[in-house]
This record gives C-alpha cells, structure tokens and sequence, in this order.
C-alpha cells in the first residue's frame, strides 16, 4: 500500500515547479533577466536606505534620549530645590508655633502665680519675699544676742 505524501511535501512540489519555470523562463528571455536583476539592484538599494533611515532615526533617539536625561536631572534639581525651600518654611513655622506656645504657657503660669499668691496673701500665709525679710531680720536680731551675751561675759 502506498503512502500519501506529507502536506510538506505537497507544497514543496507546488513551489518548486513554478520556480524551475521562472529560472528556464528567465534564461530564455533577457528582457526578463534584466527585469528581475532591476528588482535585486532595487531591493538592494531600498534595504540601504531602509538602513540609513533606522540610523538617522537611531540618532534622533539618542539625542532625544540625552535631552530627556537633562531634563530628568533639571527637573530633580528643582524639586530638591523646592523640597529644601519647603522644609525651611516649615521649620520656621514650627519655630514660630514653639515659641508662641511657650509665651503662653509662661503667661498661664504668671496668672497662675498671682492668683495663688493673691489667695494666699488673703488667707494670711507670708510670701516668700516677707519670710526673706523676716529670716534676714532673725539673723541680725540673733547677731545682737550674741554680742550682748559676749559682752556681760566679759563684765
């Protein structure tokens, strides 16, 4: 029993007969040959400046690649700059609030004091500034015993 042939070889066989009569046509017929020989020399020359239009083309990427690359470290440059800016704004903002916060709570604690001391005053407590007073008045009182007390020791 024979084989059917392979469908690669089918279509190897479909080809090949129409080259061969290409080839034989083209032997026979000068007019032909030149013809087909103008078609390689223009493929030939469409392929050279196929390739010259990818280089020039290549080029302008590149530039276009260098521009982009400057462009990337300006752009950075000025968002650091900004970032920088930003960052000493908000720090003399915080300064600000910082020092603003502290006023008031050294306001709070003066009003705090006077009240206390007003209260204290009424409730007949001292202050602190009349027991210096009197501490101060205690000592020298004590400095005169003592030199009284030398004296009679001595008569």
């Amino acid at each position: 029993m024979a084989r059917k042939p392979t469908a690669r070889k089918v279509a190897a066989r479909r080809t090949v007969k129409p080259v061969r009569k290409i080839k034989s046509a083209m032997k026979a017929s000068t007019p032909v040959q030149k013809a087909w020989l103008a078609g390689v020399d223009a493929a030939a020359n469409a392929r050279v400046v196929a390739g010259e239009a990818v280089g020039k083309v290549m080029k302008q990427a590149g530039i276009f690649v260098k521009r982009g690359k400057a462009l990337q470290a300006q752009s950075r440059r000025v968002a650091m700059h900004r970032a920088e800016e930003a960052k000493t704004v908000a720090l003399a903002k915080a300064g600000e609030a910082r020092t603003r916060a502290v006023q008031a709570v050294s306001h709070l604690e003066r009003v705090f004091e006077q009240r206390v001391s007003r209260v204290l005053g009424k409730m007949g407590v001292p202050t602190s500034q009349s027991v210096k007073s009197l501490t101060r008045h205690v000592a020298e009182l004590q400095a005169n015993v003592d030199q009284l007390r030398r004296a009679r020791a001595r008569a």
